[in-house]
């Protein structure tokens, strides 16, 4: 038997997949989910089960998150650009406005993320959502959001 570490949020996945009582094993939950079964001599080199259709598994892959610095290597952005945050609806909320400085912003002589800084901001302004996404916040003068340009640096990577 072969030992293959998996992180956590496998194994989370794995834990929601089980049946109790059916799969003793994370292993026995792979062999189902996989629809795997021993070959007919007995050995331990799994099958497709043939009276079963194969299912798709589908794990989700997380988008990396933005990196302000990769962007300003791909010189999508410039280091000491100000950014300004806009709320849900897209409006430009005056007065909150900060500088890239690396991979995080400079505001109030403070590195934050742009998530953070969003979500201390909105909040101030009466926003109460925990989803901030705030790469979606912060806008260049030309009108564009982190996020556009993040897609953009992913899309010619």
């Amino acid at each position: 038997m072969k030992t293959i570490e998996i992180d956590d949020g496998v194994y989370k996945f794995l834990q929601s997949q089980a049946i109790p009582f059916v799969d003793k094993t994370p292993n026995d939950t792979l062999k189902r989910l996989f629809n795997l079964e021993k070959k007919s001599d007995g050995s331990d080199n799994f099958s497709p089960k043939k009276d079963q259709p194969n299912r798709k598994i589908r794990f989700r892959k997380k988008q990396p998150k933005t990196d302000l610095s990769k962007l300003i290597q791909a010189g999508l952005v410039q280091d000491g650009q100000t950014l300004y945050l806009h709320d849900y609806r897209g409006n430009k909320l005056p007065g909150y406005e900060a500088t890239i400085s690396g991979k995080h912003l400079l505001w109030n002589d403070e590195l934050v993320s742009m998530s953070e800084l969003a979500k201390k901001c909105l909040k101030k302004e009466g926003y109460s959502s925990d989803s901030v996404q705030g790469p979606k916040r912060w806008y260049t003068t030309d009108g564009i959001d982190i996020k556009t340009l993040w897609d953009q640096y992913l899309a010619g990577t």
